[in-house]
């Protein structure tokens, strides 16, 4: 049987180049997004990871359709972002669990979204893996606090009110990588010459 692969233009092929590096993107703000980076550096890491994309695209992107092109960078940051927002949130939704816990030390940081971060233990005095982050003081050291958090200790605590702002978002993120696969694909599209 005969490949239908074969009759296509290796160019035609140059948007799985541009959905790689995206991908290998979105890969490295998933680690990025687990308790394997501290809340607090999130934000340089996701301008590192940028500024490695912008590079790696300046040179991966010649020859491809402009309009496309922009087009499947936009989704693609937008991505990007989204993986390193979602991944503790959506591995508390499908492997997470309930723990009554009490704070063992508070500190304050400089951002103003997550300026409180506690760190907790359960009754046993098992330590939580990662920080509850808040935007407010809302506990004292010794206050008891509902959570929920991931066996592994991959993401960080959430209080069940905050993790149900996040109900679904891995449904959002696979379309968002759909979305980006596709434009990828238009944007690798060989350009038409006069001859044609």
């Amino acid at each position: 049987m005969r490949n239908p692969l074969r009759a296509l233009h290796p160019r035609q092929f140059r948007g799985v180049r541009l959905l790689l590096l995206v991908t290998a993107l979105a890969l490295a703000a998933a680690v990025s997004g687990t308790t394997v980076v501290d809340a607090e550096l999130r934000g340089l890491v996701i301008g590192l990871l940028l500024a490695a994309g912008l590079i790696g695209g300046w040179f991966a992107v010649t020859g491809y359709r402009p309009l496309w092109t922009t087009a499947a960078g936009l989704v693609g940051f937008v991505l990007v972002v989204s993986v390193l927002v979602e991944t503790g949130p959506t591995l508390l939704q499908l492997r997470g669990g309930r723990a009554e816990s009490r704070v063992t030390a508070v500190r304050e940081a400089g951002s103003r979204a997550d300026r409180y971060h506690y760190t907790l233990t359960t009754g046993g005095w098992r330590p939580i893996a990662g920080e509850l982050t808040l935007g407010e003081a809302r506990y004292g050291v010794g206050d008891p606090v509902t959570v929920v958090e991931d066996p592994s200790g991959l993401a960080d605590p959430m209080l069940p009110a905050d993790l149900t702002e996040h109900r679904d978002s891995w449904l959002a993120l696979i379309v968002l990588y759909l979305t980006t696969a596709a434009l990828c694909l238009l944007a690798g599209r060989p350009r038409r010459t006069a001859d044609e």
